[in-house]
């Protein structure tokens, strides 16, 4: 497990967590723009694709007027679908079973493949 994987995942954890701070700061649940950048992270974040986790997190905080407004009028058609509990709770599970970085090793043979090609990018 490299440091700097550790630390990546770490500085993610503390990203989502904010998130969730500023909606509790705020007192709302996250719009549905927010809801689906939250979700997106929390399941990039059980897989091991930390690229992704990050570019979801960077999304959350897009003011509104940078949103995409197509996407924007494509998810308020939808209805909601996580709240600010479950998110927490989503989080802590993947904590829980994911407490350490994964490696190639720990992750099902398709998940590894895709994180290996998705690092390779980033390398």
């Amino acid at each position: 497990m490299q440091a700097i994987d550790v630390e990546r995942k770490n500085r993610l954890h503390a990203n989502f967590i904010a998130a969730l701070d500023l909606l509790d700061t705020e007192n709302r649940e996250p719009d549905r723009w927010e809801e689906e950048c939250l979700s997106y992270a929390l399941g990039a974040m059980a897989c091991g694709m930390y690229l992704v986790a990050e570019v979801e997190l960077a999304a959350f905080a897009r003011p509104i007027e940078e949103r995409s407004p197509d996407v924007v009028a494509t998810l308020a058609q939808k209805p909601a679908r996580f709240t600010k509990d479950m998110l927490r709770h989503g989080l802590d599970y993947v904590r829980q079973r994911y407490g350490h970085a994964h490696d190639a090793a720990d992750l099902p043979a398709v998940l590894a493949a895709g994180q290996q090609d998705l690092q390779s990018l980033t390398t």
